[in-house]
């Protein structure tokens, strides 16, 4: 899934290689470092929430 980051920076990574003739493949590494990054953040994200979750359940169960 690409993030609005990710197709922005592969915007601008593909108008600079037309200038400097850079390869496909910087882009394609670019892009593929972002989504890591945001992948990372989402199962983070997902991660505090089932503890919230968690701590939520037990309060009411206690």
């Amino acid at each position: 899934m690409k993030t609005l980051n990710s197709i922005a920076i592969e915007y601008l990574l593909r108008n600079d290689s037309k200038k400097n003739n850079n390869t496909s493949e910087e882009i394609t590494r670019e892009v593929t470092r972002i989504n890591a990054e945001q992948n990372t953040k989402i199962q983070k994200s997902l991660l505090f929430q089932m503890y919230d979750l968690e701590e939520e359940a037990e309060d009411f169960f206690a």
